[in-house]
């Protein structure tokens, strides 16, 4: 019996290393990176490599306070592999995806069965933005999975007895470990989502000493140890001022809206709602204990409630919005969801009338959209201005109306993922596992041919002009320039003009640019909208931009110097007799 175990469990490995392979990897590097957090983490790792400091971060060659470096040290040895491109920044969260499909199965296996694994997997893998997440070059992905996976050694160690001393120190620092390697990868927000959860935990079951001393003492040791890793080297070798800075930049996240991403205080639980379509609708059926649940199942629900709350509430309290704030709520979701897929396969739920009609709208919605969408942009070809006509933004209204390519024929990916979803809604009647499989598989398929279709046309829309323009400035030997944006922000004009590192400090500063004598081109790129200042500047003028950016370059200073002797040489002999030619 252990031995078919053993043998199905490595096969089954095998399976999901290959399949999830096939479902993250491909078309990861054929779009740009998306501007602004893409191309931030992305120049930062690129920064590292040219800079050769692979201990501080930084952006633009000054030092970044934002992030630790543990995903930049993925993305470089990416790079380092596959060269600096948009496959080898997104490399990491695609072999993140793969790491989180095994690891999914391993706790499913462990919680209950091999079944509820493939369940829970399926859940996760066939929703929306937990899928896309893997084809991205965010950091989210990776510092989500070690969260959860030191939740899940917590979650561990309660379920021990206290005689079982050796195996809950084990896990104490286990759970330790990973929460050290969350700080490594994205700061101290990681290790004080998994102290709340387990403070609300405490509260909630009346454990108060759910980890003794000395389990804290391991969890905290591991902690220390991993961050050292960096934080300590930091602090020894820069002093505390990065630290504050470091501190003080988290601090202002709660505080305020970083750079204008703001919203309303439920803006997390829309985003959840819908965007972890259809996993989020069917976990509805797994938020609340079954009679003769087993204790392990209603612990592990428990645990999973708790994280998801922490995290929507304490993210809906930062002041910044950013929809990958509160991307770690997936997980603690999926569990809910694979917990509800289940009890409606074996019987002990249904779904009821609600949730049938809410899977089947939210589908029909998503399926219209994509199909409409392609035979509406080709409808209006050539006549975009009717629909940007409508749009009150002018750099959105001006995004539009760059020329992208739609044959039309791009709906039938819509087409075949609403088909696939209306037969799984039809089968959600009759055979229940082939409706709930073919929901969950209708996203999947969205990912793997609605995305590789529509994404590069609607990134040219966003942002093609702007990036084609950047790009034309990397061979620096027939075209050494200054570029820059103005009044606005942005990474890409350094990632896509491969920026090397300063030797001139003085091109930080932007009046220079504007003003000085300077000893190279000058471009500054802006935004329609905000471009009255350039416009009417003596040194620039707009040599290009027509689809939301706008190009500027600074006019040679040495012919403005000479036409300014020139003119003023002749207005001089105009207007006074008494100077003669020679005399000047």
């Amino acid at each position: 019996m252990n031995v078919l175990t053993d043998t199905s469990f490595r096969t089954d490995r095998i399976i999901i290393i290959l399949v999830s392979a096939l479902l993250f990897i491909p078309f990861i590097g054929s779009v740009h990176l998306f501007d602004w957090d893409e191309i931030n983490f992305a120049e930062a790792s690129r920064e590292m490599i040219l800079s050769g400091d692979y201990t501080h971060v930084q952006i633009n060659y000054e030092t970044f306070w934002e992030k630790p470096p543990f995903f930049f040290w993925l993305q470089v040895i990416c790079m380092k592999v596959f060269g600096i491109s948009e496959f080898a920044a997104r490399l990491p969260n695609a072999l993140t995806g793969i790491a989180t499909m095994l690891t999914l199965y391993a706790m499913g296996r462990k919680l209950e069965n091999r079944k509820f694994a493939w369940i829970w997997m399926l859940t996760y893998v066939g929703s929306v933005l937990p899928h896309f997440y893997f084809r991205t070059g965010i950091i989210d992905p990776v510092f989500n999975l070690f969260i959860f996976v030191s939740i899940w050694f917590v979650y561990k160690l309660a379920q021990l007895g206290s005689d079982q001393i050796k195996e809950r120190l084990k896990f104490a620092a286990l759970a330790g470990f990973f929460s050290g390697m969350a700080v490594l990868t994205k700061g101290p927000v990681g290790l004080l989502v998994v102290l709340l959860t387990v403070g609300v935990y405490m509260i909630v079951s009346k454990k108060f000493w759910a980890l003794t001393i000395k389990e804290w003492l391991f969890f905290f040791l591991l902690v220390g140890t991993v961050s050292i890793a960096w934080f300590g080297y930091e602090l020894v070798t820069n002093g505390p001022f990065f630290l504050q800075e470091f501190i003080i930049y988290q601090i202002r996240l709660f505080q305020t809206q970083d750079a204008g991403h703001g919203g309303p205080f439920y803006y997390h639980a829309l985003v959840i709602l819908f965007g972890c379509f259809p996993m989020s609708y069917f976990a509805f059926l797994g938020f609340k204990n079954n009679i003769g649940d087993a204790e392990a199942r209603k612990q592990m629900r428990l645990w999973s409630v708790i994280a998801f709350v922490v995290v929507l509430v304490l993210f809906s309290i930062v002041k910044t919005k950013i929809v990958h704030y509160s991307s770690f709520c997936y997980f603690p979701l999926s569990y809910l969801a694979a917990t509800g897929v289940e009890r409606v396969l074996n019987g002990s739920k249904t779904i009821n009338r609600f949730l049938f009609f809410a899977l089947l709208i939210t589908g029909l919605l998503i399926g219209i959209a994509l199909i409409g969408f392609p035979l509406l942009v080709k409808y209006y070809e050539g006549r975009m201005f009717e629909i940007t006509s409508l749009i009150k933004d002018p750099f959105a209204a001006k995004n539009f109306l760059a020329p992208v390519i739609w044959s039309g024929w791009e709906a039938l990916a819509g087409l075949a993922y609403l088909i696939v979803f209306i037969l799984g809604i039809y089968h959600l009647k009759k055979e229940i596992v082939k409706g709930v499989v073919l929901i969950f598989f209708s996203t999947i398929l969205f990912h793997e041919t609605v995305l590789p279709l529509f994404l590069p046309k609607i990134e040219t829309y966003i942002q093609g002009e702007v990036i084609n323009f950047y790009e034309s400035f990397t061979d620096r030997d027939s075209k050494p320039a200054y570029v820059e944006v103005y009044n606005f922000k942005s990474f890409a004009h350094l990632y896509y003009t491969n920026k090397l590192p300063v030797t001139n400090q003085k091109e930080r500063d932007i009046n220079w640019l504007m003003n000085g004598k300077t000893d190279k081109a000058v471009y500054l790129v802006t935004k329609v909208g905000r471009e009255d200042e350039l416009d009417n500047h003596p040194n620039f003028k707009r040599v290009g931009g027509k689809y939301g950016y706008l190009f500027y370059k600074k006019i040679d200073t040495a012919l403005i110097y000479r036409s300014d002797i020139h003119r003023n040489t002749k207005n001089s002999l105009q207007n006074s007799d008494s100077i003669s030619v020679k005399s000047y």
